[in-house]
């Protein structure tokens, strides 16, 4: 089922729930605030989208969701999963959660898989360590889990290694070494980047089903708007480490109001896009997270900045659950605009 036809469970509570999230990263002659006071939810049967350009802080969100973070980087604030918080918990505790309740697929398979291991024990190594299972119901399990996937022989792959699988089929293995405990959530970390197109619709396609089929939460962080388009129920847009927009897909597509995320979707190549014409971009460059200003991340590279923009953070603005934060939001005729150049 398509992710917009999809929706969270009515009154459920969240799988995930973040609140006031901050990440340091503590280097030799300062510090990099990576993460700034982040606050998110992801329900069962919900895919979020967190989407942003190289260096806004995406993947260092998602690697302290899994308690991934470098030795060097610390996190403040909450990050609940099942209502259990993570934050402050030891590596061993951490190691009891990671597979267990929180399944994680990243962008390249091959630094994922252990080359010398077969790929039927790196699969069925999380049910053998978290649940206790024995070699032959892990095997047993990670054939059925490597089918479910959509490997082909799922038997037949078990003895083998992963240089002798594709690009894709070994994202497949990855995503079934993620779920094979059916964790509650699951958080893929720009899991299609190293993939030709058709692969990636695929694996898109198949992280559809699975969520539906586990009926688990999804956390989905990519830098292509594309991807989110058509796979996600809502999105967060994330600018300098902090929260720039959030809304339904639909929402922010149709009528988005931070700049920042304008200028994202006035940048997409589209198919009837003239083969003369220029391709939109951004000037300048994300902000230097050591020496945050005082004002707007953006409004260095923002043509509608002021000096407001320049002095002081913008507060949020929230309609039926659309936030944004920016001092010049674009106006109806603008989104307008960018939602007619969508299609």
């Amino acid at each position: 089922m398509p992710a917009a036809e999809r929706a969270a469970q009515p009154g459920a509570a969240p799988v995930l729930q973040v609140t006031g999230l901050d990440v340091n990263i503590k280097l030799p002659n300062s510090v990099v605030r990576a993460v700034q006071n982040v606050s998110l939810e992801v329900r069962t049967g919900e895919t979020l989208g967190i989407v942003g350009e190289s260096g806004c802080g995406k993947s260092t969100l998602g690697s302290a969701l899994a308690g991934l973070l470098p030795p060097e980087a610390k996190a403040s604030g909450s990050i609940k999963v099942g209502g259990r918080e993570l934050v402050g918990l030891s590596e061993r505790e951490l190691r009891a959660v990671r597979g267990s309740e929180v399944g994680i697929v990243f962008q390249d398979p091959m630094t994922s898989l252990n080359p010398t291991k077969r790929i039927g024990v790196q699969v069925g190594e999380a049910l053998r360590l978290q649940r206790g299972a024995s070699k032959a119901a892990a095997r047993s399990a990670a054939a059925e889990m490597l089918g479910r996937v959509g490997l082909p022989r799922p038997f037949e792959q078990l003895d083998r290694f992963p240089h002798e699988l594709s690009g894709g089929m070994r994202q497949r293995v990855v995503i079934a070494s993620a779920l094979i405990c059916e964790p509650k959530l699951l958080i893929a970390d720009e899991p299609t980047t190293a993939l030709d197109v058709t692969t990636q619709a695929q694996i898109l396609e198949l992280f559809d089903g699975l969520s539906d089929e586990l009926g688990m939460a999804t956390l989905l962080v990519t830098h292509d708007m594309g991807v989110v388009a058509g796979h996600t129920d809502r999105v967060f847009v994330m600018y300098a480490g902090r929260e720039a927009e959030t809304g339904a897909t639909g929402t922010i597509f149709s009528q988005p109001r931070h700049q920042y995320t304008g200028a994202l979707l006035g940048s997409i190549l589209r198919m009837e896009t003239p083969r003369k014409a220029r391709l939109g971009t951004i000037p300048g460059r994300p902000p230097d997270l050591s020496a945050p200003g005082a004002g707007c991340p953006f409004a260095p590279r923002c043509a509608a900045a002021s000096d407001e923009c320049t002095s002081q953070l913008p507060a949020a603005s929230d309609e039926d659950g659309h936030r944004w934060s920016c001092y010049h939001p674009l106006a109806v005729q603008e989104t307008k605009r960018i939602s007619e150049a969508q299609r």
